[in-house]
Formats: structure tokens, sequence, C-alpha cells
């Protein structure tokens, strides 16, 4: 079996972006991905959306050729863009079930079962609250990440499918972030402990660390794939750090965890594979995991004093560090923070006062 997974793809145009190297990576593989953005049949500016105040991503109907040249097995819908605009949910899962693409990180589809060369794959996903503070509103379809239900959920799936590869497809975390948020990696262990195979994450637009636990490994965040930075309905998406440009596909290859590392051109349009190796002997995994086999006690210290600091992401202060014990109240009043000063930052842009991020 040969399984990749990568992170953030949104295809707002017919051939947007040239990526045959990378399709190459794929020709004897399947993939999977984070479908970052519903599909969209009308021109963007023809369109509704659910948010005029914010940066709406979305992908053109071609994307099922891309998908296609990548081998695309399925795609995660958990994220906080596959309801930007209205219906672009419904059209996205009309369109990937027409070509017989699984999907799941839905509200409805929340798991979804396949087989890749004869070995049963479970993929789940969720999308934390912390990209953009909601709270499960009717128009919005992706899965709310829940850290107690989602472990219920992911035990319950191991007992049903014992012989399967489970994974755990999260997208969570601030953009821009060099270290996973505690909480977040404190739930990655013990969904490997629950009985996961993999915890694959995504959101930050940058590689993360890679560490093993127990019988599992955790990839924090594999940066982008397909995400260029070209106009978005009238506004172009653009990141002040070329860091973004760095890109991570891991493979489940023949029994064995591979590392597979790309580059992306935003003047060229372009993805350029830069070769891979053993992910457990990766160098460049290792140097942005200097927290690798510690403690959650021992990360949240190290954090507290190192890890925190290495972010450009918005509101990086404010720091989740557990969703158990009494913490997890703590990070249940710091989201309902994040949500005032969501709604804050609201009011500013509709006075004039702000910009929405990217305009």
């Amino acid at each position: 079996m040969k399984l990749l997974f990568a992170g953030d793809l949104a295809w707002p145009a017919a051939d947007i972006m040239e990526f045959g190297e990378l399709a190459a990576l794929c020709a004897d593989a399947h993939m999977v991905v984070n479908l970052e953005g519903g599909v969209i049949t009308a021109p963007a500016e023809q369109s509704q959306v659910n948010n005029e105040l914010k940066f709406n991503l979305y992908s053109h109907p071609s994307v099922i050729d891309a998908l296609a040249r990548l081998r695309v097995a399925a795609c995660g819908l958990a994220n906080n863009h596959i309801s930007d605009y209205v219906g672009g949910m419904e059209a996205s899962q009309a369109l990937l079930q027409a070509h017989g693409i699984a999907m799941f990180g839905s509200r409805d589809r929340p798991w979804c079962e396949l087989s890749i060369d004869g070995q049963q794959v479970v993929l789940f996903g969720a999308c934390s609250p912390l990209p953009e503070p909601r709270t499960g509103a009717a128009g919005d379809h992706a899965l709310l990440f829940a850290p107690a239900a989602a472990l219920a959920q992911l035990r319950q799936l191991r007992q049903q499918f014992p012989a399967a590869k489970l994974v755990a497809f999260m997208h969570w975390g601030y953009e821009l972030a060099t270290f996973p948020q505690p909480a977040d990696r404190e739930w990655a262990r013990a969904a490997i402990d629950a009985g996961v195979d993999l915890v694959i994450g995504h959101h930050p637009h940058l590689v993360q660390g890679l560490e093993p636990h127990g019988k599992g490994w955790i990839a924090y965040s594999l940066g982008n794939l397909l995400l260029p930075q070209v106009d978005f309905r009238g506004h172009k998406l653009h990141y002040k750090t070329p860091a973004v440009c760095e890109q991570l596909v891991l493979g489940l290859e023949h029994g064995s965890l591979r590392a597979h590392w790309l580059r992306y051109d935003p003047q060229a349009q372009r993805v350029a594979y830069l070769g891979g190796g053993a992910a457990a002997e990766d160098a460049e995994l290792r140097r942005r995991t200097p927290f690798l086999g510690m403690s959650d006690a021992d990360y949240r210290r190290w954090f507290a004093s190192e890890g925190r600091f290495g972010t450009a992401g918005k509101l990086a202060s404010t720091v989740f560090w557990s969703y158990r014990g009494w913490r997890r109240l703590d990070s249940a009043l710091k989201l309902n923070l994040l949500g005032a000063k969501a709604g804050l930052r609201k009011l500013a842009i509709r006075s004039g006062l702000h910009k929405p991020y990217n305009w």
C-alpha cells in the first residue's frame, strides 16, 4: 500500500498551477487531502458568501481534474473555509461523489472507510474552533472538534474496524505557528493511545514537527499542498513569510512512513518536488520537533518558556494548555474570549477601522 497525506488544497481556476512533479510522485499511490473551501459553479463575485467580512476560499469545478491527476482517494472537508459559500459544501459533496472520491469531516459524514491495495483505511476529520471561533452554526457544515467526543468516536471506530489503518485528520492550531498548541499535542497522544495509527494536522500553513507516540505517529501540520497565492474573489491570498512555500507530503508506503518535501514558487505558480526519505530519519523534521519525546507536562513547561514565541500566528498569546481537568474550563473560557474578539473585529471592519485578513 502507498497512501499519501497532504495539507490544504484550493483550486480557484482551471490550470492555475503547474504540479507535474507532484503528480509524478502520486503516479503509483493514492492521496488524502484537505479540500480548503467548497466548490462553486458560478463566478465567485456572483456567488453568495456566508460572511463577507472574511477571506473566502473556494475551488473551481476543474478541481476535480487536479484531484484526478493526484489520484486523490478521499478529501477531508473539516476546515474553516468549507462553508464560506452558500451551497459550497453541497456542491463539493456532489462533485466528489460523482467521481468516486470519498469524503469525511462533515457533520453528516464525520468519517469514511475505504480500501487501498487491499488495506482497509478509516479516516476521521474535525475542525478546531481555534482557526476561526464559532459554535457550529446552521450554515457551517464542518464537523466541529469536540475533544472528548472525538476520542470516543475514534475508540468506537477502532473497535468497529480492528484491522484498519485508523487516521485522525485534524484542522487545528494558529496560522503560521511553528509548534502545536499544548492541548492539541496532548489530545493527539491520547488519540494514539485510543488506537489511532496516524494523527495528521493542517491549517497553520507551515510544516510543523513529527514524532512517534506509542504505536503511532503524529504529524502536527503538513503545510499547504496546492493553495495558490492568487486572487480569490477580488482579494489576493498572500503570506508575510516565505516559509509557507515549504510543503510536506507524508506517505504510508509498504509498511513504512516516508517524508516527501516540495516547494511552491508563487511567482511561477509551480510546485517542485525536492526529494524524500524515511520520516523517522528526516533531519529537517527533527529540527522542527525540539520537543521530541517530552511528556505532556514537560511540553507545557517548554512551550511556556520557548515554544509560544516560535509563532507569527494571530492571537498567539492565547495558549490552550489542555482539554482535560481544570484546564478544560480554562480552554473553554479562552475560546469564548476569542469569539468575543472576533465579534469586535467584525464591528471594527464594518466601521472601517480594520481590514479583513489579506485585504
